[in-house]
């Protein structure tokens, strides 16, 4: 059934996250410009893409169900890769991910809850089997990996939006209407998103000598979404299958043992929606069953976000040195 005009069906999303060529064009006009003239499929029949309440309910169904007894899921799969000042970047590990989603009307106006659980594991380059141990090709030492396991991202998807942490809105004096940039292509429309985060580093370099890159870091994340206008424009489909390309861009992960060295590493990843498990990549669904079965069911519930850095301080010690055994004072 199409939604009245204000209809509190309607959505924003997380700066967050997961296509191609096309992205520094559609980064570069505003949606006015992308529309013109391209009324079917960007403002009709049940969508208008121009409004900031056609974006949220679009990108609810591009990432997740609106439909809040169903859990959907995306995936992602691709490279980590290391730069560093004045020579070649150099591919690392691979890395392979999955997300599960519940999406539940909000309660204090119009938009949407996105409860979301994400899961990722770091795997060797050549088989592709999941590294729990990995020799550090800059500094020689074999380290414990840290993989991906964040159980709970909470995200309230509203017509505006407001400044960007680690897993957390931050209030700003004057919210912007939330408007995605939308491009059409044949039969199919194209959108980004993306954060840039300068934020403080929960791990202090004092104390985490060898795992902090600094007092404070820099976190940058693009996804491309590629989906085909007809289902975005069904209103009887709450749930909308993507296509795209995920990008992310953080300093040394800690357990590289990494510290301030100058450099960063950098996921480039393609990415997918899924309607069920069986949708899912096979890998990323039996080390999940394996390591992680509660991150294959969707949350029902707000609980406390913990960022990946947070959880590192509350779950491992600071690393001695290697040539004395002991953190250098």
């Amino acid at each position: 059934m199409k939604p009245e005009a204000n209809s509190p069906l309607l959505v924003k999303r997380r700066n967050f996250l997961h296509l191609g060529a096309a992205v520094p064009l559609i980064a570069a006009l505003p949606a006015e410009v992308l529309a013109k003239g391209q009324s079917a499929g960007i403002r009709e029949p049940f969508l208008d893409l121009t409004t900031p309440m056609g974006n949220v309910e679009a990108i609810a169904r591009i990432h997740g169900d609106t439909n809040p007894a169903a859990t959907s899921y995306s995936w992602y799969f691709g490279r980590v890769t290391g730069w560093r000042p004045n020579e070649a970047a150099q591919d690392i590990m691979n890395v392979i991910g999955m997300g599960a989603v519940r999406m539940l009307p909000l309660e204090n106006g119009p938009g949407y809850l996105m409860l979301r659980k994400e899961l990722g594991f770091f795997t060797d380059l050549g088989t592709n089997a999941v590294l729990d141990q990995w020799t550090n090709p800059y500094n020689g030492e074999t380290v414990t990996v840290d993989h991906i396991a964040n159980p709970s991202i909470n995200v309230e998807l509203k017509p505006y939006v407001g400044g960007t942490g680690l897993y957390e809105e931050i209030e700003v004096r004057q919210r912007k209407p939330f408007q995605l940039p939308w491009f059409h292509v044949g039969d199919r429309l194209i959108t980004e998103q993306h954060a840039n985060l300068w934020v403080k580093n929960p791990l202090s370099p004092a104390i985490w000598k060898r795992e902090s890159a600094g007092e404070m870091i820099a976190i940058s994340d693009s996804n491309t979404f590629n989906v085909a206008q007809a289902d975005l424009q069904n209103p009887d489909l709450t749930k909308v299958k993507s296509q795209g390309h995920w990008v992310h861009r953080r300093p040394w992960q800690p357990w590289m043992l990494m510290g301030q060295a100058e450099g960063f590493i950098e996921y480039n990843c393609v990415t997918g929606s899924a309607g069920g498990l069986d949708d899912l990549p096979q890998q990323i669904v039996e080390l999940a069953t394996e390591r992680y079965p509660e991150f294959l069911i969707g949350a029902t519930e707000r609980t406390k976000a913990e960022s990946s850095l947070a959880r590192y301080i509350r779950t491992r010690k600071p690393a001695p040195f290697p040539d004395d055994g002991a953190s250098k004072k």
